[in-house]
Parts: C-alpha cells; sequence; structure tokens
C-alpha cells in the first residue's frame, strides 16, 4: 500500500520529464576497460596491481548505453551569458538533473542509469548537433520511501564536450 505513492510519483515524473518543454534529448554513456584480461586471480588488476574501480585504468572506451531525456532540477541561479547571448552554462560545480531512458529497464533498448556514467545533453537537432557532456557523480532520493524517485548529481567533463562533426566519444 505505502509503496503505491512512490510508484505512482516515478509514473508520473517519467511522464513529465519525457513530455517537458525544457528537457533535453541525452545520450548516456558507460566506461568500457580494453584490457584484454580484465581478471587475474578474481580480482581486477592493472599492470600487476590490483585497482580501486574503472577509473584508474587507463585503457578505456566509451560505449552507448542508451537514448534518454534529461530534464534540468535545480532553482534558477543567476550566470554569465556566453558572448551570443543566447545562452548560459550555469554557475557552480554541480548539476542535477531528472534523467529518464527513453525505454523502460526490461524492454529491449532500455538500461539502468548509474554512477560514473556520462550523458551528452544534445543541443539541437540532427548528427552534427552539438554535445555536452555531464558525469553523474551521485544519487539523491527525492522521496523518503522505496522505490525511490532518483535524482542525478553530475558534474560537467569539459574534456568530453562533441563541438564538432568530427567528434566522437
Amino acid at each position: 500500500m505505502l509503496n503505491n505513492v512512490p510508484v505512482g510519483i516515478n509514473a508520473m515524473a517519467r511522464n513529465v520529464i519525457i513530455n517537458h518543454p525544457n528537457t533535453f534529448n541525452c545520450e548516456v554513456y558507460r566506461r568500457q576497460v580494453l584490457r584484454p584480461d580484465p581478471q587475474a586471480g578474481g580480482a581486477p588488476t592493472l599492470g600487476g596491481m590490483m585497482v580501486l574501480s574503472v577509473d584508474d585504468e587507463q585503457d578505456i572506451e566509451w560505449a552507448l548505453a542508451g537514448l534518454g531525456y534529461a530534464l534540468p532540477a535545480e532553482q534558477f541561479q543567476a550566470a554569465q551569458m556566453m558572448d551570443r547571448r543566447d545562452a548560459h552554462n550555469g554557475e557552480g560545480e554541480e548539476f542535477r538533473f531528472l534523467i529518464e531512458p527513453e525505454e523502460m529497464v526490461g524492454n529491449p533498448g532500455g538500461f539502468e542509469i548509474k554512477n560514473k556514467d556520462v550523458i551528452y545533453l544534445i543541443l539541437g537537432v540532427g548528427p552534427d548537433a552539438p554535445k555536452v557532456a555531464y558525469e553523474i557523480v551521485a544519487v539523491e532520493a527525492v522521496v523518503n520511501v522505496p522505490p525511490y524517485v532518483p535524482r542525478y548529481v553530475t558534474n560537467r567533463r569539459d574534456d568530453l564536450d562533441l563541438i564538432g562533426p568530427d567528434d566522437e566519444p
């Protein structure tokens, strides 16, 4: 009975995120380790030494986890405008988004968004549209009853932005 409330909130949140006028289309990428032998003795290694996480790896590639929708989910704060005066990049180091995959988990094309995933906000239409990168660093619970309504805390990743048509993740 009690979990009917967050289930309903999750369903409404998904509907709002997908249909909101301020929602960005996004692509979600996940790190893939390229080492030929990812396990040694049952534990991941880096040149024979144990590693803490995939962040320690140097030989990685970014694999597309799936497509989705990202809605900025924080209070507006004033920030400096771009030179063209058509946008601003926000003020601060952390940005919060409500993110929904295009397909639900369990359906073909569905996926779960995880920490350390990188989301690309697509700023336009077509294959040459610029993409701005954010890395998910934490997940917050908006409602205190499971199943929780997640809000994703992200950091900007300027080094991964895809501005031109020849850029690729």
